[in-house]
């Protein structure tokens, strides 16, 4: 059994670590509000500007194929299917781009544990371990 003294100090051991944990998880929480929030505002508004850029390269192009009916209309058609397929491949590239240079997600969180860790480790005496 634990004399009253450790126990006490047990006690307030777990008292801290749940209190740093409950905070954990409310920055976690703000954190996933944070992203949510930016990312439906961040597809709102690319749906909207993709369908209107859709729509005005596609009315330029029927406009050049219509302006090149008589004499040229074969190379209009593949003017514009070219210009379609550069358009996209140039996207795909911003897009993989984008995706790489992301931060990942809860970054804030996983320092705030590690300082935490850290701490606790210091606090009893004992050597820090990386993780892998």
């Amino acid at each position: 059994m634990l004399n009253p003294n450790a126990r006490a100090a047990l006690k307030r051991v777990v008292a801290s670590l749940l209190g740093m944990t409950q905070t954990r998880l409310e920055l976690a929480g703000v954190e996933l509000a944070q992203v949510r929030q930016t990312t439906v505002r961040t597809v709102v508004w690319s749906l909207l500007t993709a369908l209107a850029a859709a729509f005005a390269s596609l009315f330029v192009c029927i406009l050049v194929i219509a302006l090149a009916w008589d004499t040229h209309r074969f190379l209009a058609i593949a003017g514009c299917a070219a210009f379609y397929v550069v358009l996209g491949v140039y996207f795909y590239v911003q897009l993989k781009d984008t995706l790489a240079s992301q931060p990942p997600l809860f970054e804030a969180t996983l320092a705030e544990l590690g300082r935490d860790r850290q701490a606790v480790l210091d606090s009893l005496g004992g050597e820090p371990r990386e993780q892998s």
